[in-house]
Parts: C-alpha cells; structure tokens; sequence
C-alpha cells in the first residue's frame, strides 16, 4: 500500500517537477542584456584577475533531464586600462531534445581618463534558443562616469551608443538597430565580506524610444573564503518588444557559488 501510494505521489509530482525545472532554466537564460558592470573585478593593482562557475545536473523521472552551464570572466588591469573578457553557456535537454540552448561571448576595454571619467568600448556575440536569437552581434562605445566612489559605498553611470545586428530563428529578416545602452551601477560593502549590487540597464532604439529593454540585476554577496563567494540574486527583465512567442517580462531568484581568482 505504502509503495503504490508513493507511485502515485511521483506520477502526480513528475509533470510538476518538468515544469518548474523548464521555468527556472528559461530564466537564467531569458535575459537579453550582460550584467557586466556585475562581474568587473575592483581592485587598486594591476594584475590578472576572474572568476569561473560551471555546474552539471542529470535527473530521470519518466523523462531524462540534462543541464549543463559554464561560465568565466577574466580581467587584466594596468595603470589606466581594463580589458575584460565574459564567457557563458546553458544547455538544457529533455529526452534528447534541446530546451534551452544559449551562449555568448563579450568584449570589453576601459580606459580611464581621469579619477571621474572612463572611456568603455565593446562587442559581443550571444545566440539564445528560447529568445529566438540566431545570432546577435553588438557593437558599443561611450563614456562611464564616477559618480561616488568611497570605502562603504560607489556609484557609476555609464552611457553608450551601441550598434545591434540580429537575426532571428523563423524568420527571414534582418535587423540592423542603433541604440542606447545605459546603466546605473551602486556597491554598497556592509561589512568587509558582505556587499550589495545593484545594476540596471536601459536600451532602447535611438529613433523608437517605446522599443527598449530594462535589466535590473540585485546581489547580495557573501564572501566565504579568499576565492570563494556565495550570492543571492534577484533579476528582473523587460522587452517592449520581443520576438512572436517570447514573453515581454521575467524575473527569477538565484542562487550561486563563484571562484575568484
């Protein structure tokens, strides 16, 4: 009796569990806008600096679940310049069939020009299969701005012009857009191993300002060890106007163990 109403539970529980997995998957990859500013390493000297994330989950029930994701960002610094690298990837598979399958890859210089402004250039190449993104390729340059910066607390704006080439799955069009790429981005450290983050980005097209995309991204950072860290992050996301299918709003709670090197 014990063992059938236990099958019963599960068979009950399994679409359940599918779904919920599928939901959170399509919401760490949802997100059309790289939270840079979120992974920039601070530091006063110059040196190589990152930090790596990677995890692998495989379940079985009535269906077989896979999802792999990989991502590194790594930094060098010198007196006056910052070159950036961010890499990331996610695939999740049901039953052999793929059910999110993104990546992108950015580039990022900084040039400081004086202890208030900075000078940023970028580029990025991203595809993301839930988004209906072929392919995607961005273009960037502007001015970042030191609003604040002290021990407890700093505050940076930053505005861009960035050129956007997009194609998208089904369909035979090709989009060439000129946008605005700004962001907010405030640190506040607590205490010597707890900071708050907070970044919001807002992009919209140069000649359509109601065609945007708003990205608000909060951390709360706890520093374990000297390389290991764990963060709780909130994310919300918004497209004015997203490809036929794809919903215009997401937002998802996180959690996460990153290593700093």
């Amino acid at each position: 009796m014990f063992v059938y109403q236990n099958h019963c539970i599960m068979k009950i529980l399994q679409p359940l569990i599918f779904i919920l997995f599928y939901v959170l998957s399509a919401f760490t990859s949802s997100a059309q806008i790289l939270n840079i500013e979120q992974e920039r390493i601070n530091s006063d000297t110059s040196r190589w600096a990152g930090s790596a994330k990677t995890s692998i989950q495989y379940s079985k029930i009535g269906q077989e679940l896979f999802n792999g994701s990989a991502y590194m960002h790594i930094q060098y610094k010198t007196k006056r310049s910052i070159f950036l690298t961010l890499s990331e990837y996610n695939l999740t598979k049901a039953s052999g069939s793929d059910i999110i399958n993104a990546g992108a890859q950015h580039f990022r210089y900084n040039y400081k020009l004086n202890n208030r402004f900075t000078g940023e250039m970028f580029t990025q190449f991203q595809f993301n299969k839930v988004l209906k993104v072929k392919f995607r390729w961005l273009l960037g340059v502007g001015p970042r701005v030191n609003i604040v910066k002290t021990k407890p607390f700093s505050l940076f704006l930053a505005v861009s012009y960035m050129y956007e080439y997009e194609e998208l799955y089904d369909s035979d069009i090709l989009n060439h857009n000129h946008r605005l790429s700004s962001y907010i981005s405030s640190n506040l450290k607590i205490k010597d191993n707890l900071s708050l983050i907070n970044t919001t980005y807002f992009q919209p097209k140069i000649n359509k300002y109601s065609d945007y995309r708003l990205l608000s991204q909060s951390d709360l950072k706890v520093g374990i060890t000297k390389h290991f860290s764990f963060l709780i992050s909130y994310i919300y996301f918004y497209d004015a106007f997203p490809a036929i299918g794809v919903p215009k709003e997401t937002q998802y709670l996180a959690n996460s163990i990153a290593y700093n090197f």
